[in-house]
């Protein structure tokens, strides 16, 4: 699942976090310098300045230090500056300071999810939904770890939670119509998709992901309708351009798969596979230094992927 997880909405949300987290800590007075000090770091993540945030929060920390909103800030800036275990030490007393702070156990759960912990992450994540129960972004980690432990149903059941909480929420649709294309439910996984488009139509992820699921039910011309779109968006998309070869490779139109495939590596060179069926089409049109050629890219590229032989002249 990797450990990077800052550049998504789903794992960031930190203005949202910074901004609008409730906390339970003791009462603060408005114009006392601890909350002065708060504020005064979080105009600074907003111009996302963390060096002089940090510095806000901690001198707040400092004044009063069993005020649990700056330990949480504090925390939340050192997890974007990947100081981790100073991040954990800022939620740990977070959450002693006041059990009710949602975004702190999620967070938490970020920093398992983040270093392979699972457990710990699923125990979190559920920490966070039972101080808020419409914490989208709870939901949708916690359907990702699922989805790692290959546990289908409860990732599904998740990313349910999270379109009933955020119905615009199109990556959340996107993600639980790629878990019913995984448990062969094709026919609802297109529902999700064709409703992220109804609430989205210019993002072409989606047009890719259901073009891949019409594709997967034999509706070619469907397909490439969509791909079409998806290449409308955005022209340079090799993944679309790779897949719109497959469907006419189905067809049986294999120049037209060749043009497909041809644009898809010059977007992206080392796109093995479609060396490889690039290499497969030359062979079947009876182009053996064009296949020897493809053929041989694919070896550089990833010596595991098994190549056909070329057949005898």
């Amino acid at each position: 699942m990797g450990s990077c997880f800052k550049k998504s909405w789903f794992l960031l949300g930190i203005l949202a976090a910074l901004v609008n987290c409730a906390t339970g800590s003791r009462e603060i007075p408005p114009g006392s310098p601890a909350r002065y000090h708060t504020n005064m770091g979080l105009s600074f993540v907003q111009q996302e300045n963390n060096q002089r945030a940090m510095a806000e929060f901690q001198k707040a920390i400092q004044i009063e230090p069993r005020y649990a909103e700056p330990h949480f800030h504090l925390g939340v800036v050192y997890w974007q500056m990947g100081l981790v275990n100073a991040a954990m030490i800022e939620f740990e007393k977070t959450v002693d300071l006041d059990p009710r702070n949602a975004e702190a156990y999620y967070y938490m759960a970020l920093i398992y999810h983040g270093r392979g912990g699972f457990d710990e992450a699923i125990a979190f994540y559920r920490q966070a939904i039972s101080r808020d129960p419409d914490h989208a972004r709870a939901y949708f980690n916690l359907a990702v770890v699922y989805e790692g432990r290959g546990d289908l149903g409860k990732a599904g059941s998740a990313l349910t939670r999270v379109i009933e909480i955020n119905p615009a929420f199109v990556e959340g649709r996107d993600r639980l119509g790629m878990i019913l294309e995984k448990r062969g439910r094709f026919d609802d996984a297109i529902v999700q998709y064709e409703t992220s488009i109804e609430r989205d139509p210019n993002r072409a992820e989606t047009y890719n992901l259901l073009g891949r699921a019409y594709y997967r039910t034999e509706r070619y011309g469907d397909a490439l309708s969509v791909w079409e779109r998806a290449l409308e968006i955005r022209p340079a998309y090799p993944e679309v351009l790779f897949n719109v070869g497959l469907a006419h490779m189905k067809r049986g139109e294999l120049n037209a798969a060749i043009g497909a495939f041809k644009r898809s590596v010059e977007l992206k060179p080392n796109f093995a596979l479609a060396h490889l069926n690039l290499g497969r089409l030359y062979a079947m049109k009876n182009m053996r230094e064009e296949a020897a050629r493809e053929f041989n890219l694919v070896r550089q590229i990833d010596p595991r992927i098994e190549i056909p032989a070329l057949p005898e002249p």
